[in-house]
């Protein structure tokens, strides 16, 4: 074995190390009644708990992704004396690797053996090509002997045409070796760093536990891992027509322990803050620029800069008619909020799903249309009320059973706002109206501005359509608006100067609003939006 392999040996020694560990040691422990009571998930690290048999004394193994001074037993009143110590383990080259080293070597083989034919044909050719010996000073060659030689020289020219084409066909042949050589060491790089991507955290060591009991008795033991964690993630299918949403729970948890966890499972959390996707209008503030430069502004400068939730991954829905699972039971503290399941999350860090619960939420579907955005409109779904076991989370969308993406579900306690997506058959677009250029008019401190907007319906039937947009708000006592025009009338106009209107489209329908104001500033003054 080269220098190479034998590294990748050493280095996956530790796994084969401690399965071994786990078979021998650990596996004593198991036949005598160790085995995983529960798990305990937390955003960032999980708890275990084990239980052990004892007829006096025990000794088994943990993986050392556990912390050594995490490890504590719960059932003290039965413990004489406990002893908890980190061991070095050897690393050995997992057994799966086998199949991939063996292929590499026969392909290895290969291309040396036809290497080693195509010299030995070369060698044969370079032979039967050497010069003759010429025939000494003009004397009289022998018919006979002549024939001999031309006909020698017959058979080592088909000699030595034989031996290029055979030389021909050894480098078709190598060549050919030489692609499967290297799709075999790609192979084996690949599954050897698969391999590492699975490989238990802090691998190479292990934590012995041992100690005394007070004659025979079963143990509970505790131990904290930092290689876990979990996240929620819903699946979320909106039915447009009655506002019904379909949402499914689930625990989306990972472990690096080299240790299966199964069955009952608790899953904590502390509600982290998610940021949320669903469209706002900021205000948007004229000022003085304090560099003092003349002249006007271009339309360009009112634009959003807020990016905006960008469709995911297509998601697969349950069918319809499909089981749906009970609701999730929530038990919540001042600190803390655990959802129970049950499942399995295997040690090599692979994400699994865990099934929380099923719950309706009743909304109801707005279609949002901000231009200065978005040519599409949104699809908002409003709901009113959340159930207690609502944490943030990631959410796989749906509309009337076509996948939408996915979007970021913040904390909440009461109403909330959950994004579905783009309404394509509802359009928008805002057009400055002054010039053809985009340009106000600016003249002697005062800046004439406007736009229409304009929306759009291709929905099959009237669509309520909410049309969200803004004029300038000053933030000092130099620049003052004048609203000249906004036609129709908004619905609302907030503190902030954000606009909104519900219009109710027919289909193929197309509405316009326009909207002319003003602002006065010191002349030689030059504004700024932010």
């Amino acid at each position: 074995m080269n220098v190479f392999l034998r590294r990748w040996r050493d280095f996956f020694v530790i796994l084969a190390a401690l399965a071994a560990l786990l078979r021998a040691g650990g596996r004593d422990a198991l036949a005598a009644g160790l085995s995983i009571r529960s798990s305990d998930f937390y955003p960032s690290g999980a708890k275990f708990t084990f239980q052990a048999s004892s007829d006096g004394s025990f000794d088994f193994r943990l993986p050392g992704a556990f912390n050594q001074d995490s490890v504590r037993c719960l059932t003290v009143d039965k413990l004489s004396s406990l002893r908890v110590e980190t061991l070095a383990v050897v690393e050995t080259a997992p057994a799966a690797l086998g199949p991939f080293e063996k292929k590499a070597q026969d392909a290895q083989k290969s291309v040396d053996l036809i290497e080693g034919r195509k010299s030995a044909l070369a060698r044969t050719l370079e032979m039967i090509t050497a010069p003759f010996p010429a025939s000494g000073g003009g004397a009289k060659v022998d018919s006979g002997a002549l024939t001999g030689y031309i006909a020698y020289l017959n058979d080592a020219l088909k000699l030595r045409l034989d031996l290029e084409a055979q030389i021909v066909e050894a480098n078709v042949s190598l060549l050919g070796a030489q692609r499967a050589l290297k799709e075999a060491n790609d192979e084996l790089e690949a599954e050897r760093a698969r391999l590492e991507s699975k490989k238990p955290f802090n691998s190479g060591r292990v934590l012995s536990v041992s100690g005394t009991t007070q004659g025979a008795a079963t143990l509970l033991f505790e131990a904290y891992t930092p290689a876990a964690g979990w996240g929620v993630g819903y699946e979320m299918a909106l039915d447009s027509a009655t506002g019904v949403i379909k949402a499914k729970m689930n625990a989306l948890a990972h472990q690096r322990t080299g240790m299966d966890a199964s069955g009952g499972m608790s899953f904590h959390t502390r509600t982290p803050s998610f940021a949320i996707a669903v469209p706002d209008v900021r205000p948007l503030t004229v000022d003085i620029r304090s560099d003092g430069n003349d002249g006007w502004s271009l339309a360009g400068d009112m634009r959003f800069s807020e990016a905006m939730q960008l469709p995911g991954a297509p998601v697969t829905m349950a069918a319809p008619g499909s089981p749906r699972p009970a609701p999730p039971q929530a038990v919540s503290s001042l600190a803390n909020v655990t959802i129970s399941g049950a499942g399995t999350v295997e040690g090599d860090g692979s994400t699994a799903e865990v099934t929380l619960g099923g719950f309706d939420l009743k909304s109801a579907p707005v279609l949002v249309a901000i231009p200065e955005q978005s040519k599409e409109a949104w699809i908002i779904a409003s709901v009113d009320k959340v159930p207690q076991a609502f944490l943030p989370g990631t959410a796989e969308l749906a509309v009337d059973g076509a996948s939408t993406g996915t979007s970021l579900i913040p904390e909440s306690v009461g109403a909330i706002q959950i994004p579905f997506g783009m309404a394509a058959k509802i359009t928008s677009k805002k057009t400055p109206y002054v010039s053809t250029q985009g340009r106000s008019w600016v003249v002697k401190g005062v800046r004439e501005d406007g736009y229409t907007l304009e929306v759009t319906s291709r929905m099959e039937k009237d669509a309520l359509i909410e049309v969200r947009d803004r004029i300038p708000l000053s933030t000092t006592d130099k620049v003052t608006l004048e609203v000249k025009k906004i036609d129709p009338e908004p619905a609302e106009r907030d503190k902030e100067n954000r606009l909104s209107w519900k219009l109710l489209l027919k289909p193929g329908e197309t509405r316009k609003i326009t909207v002319e104001y003003s602002v006065r500033y010191p002349s030689g003054e030059t504004l700024q939006y932010r």
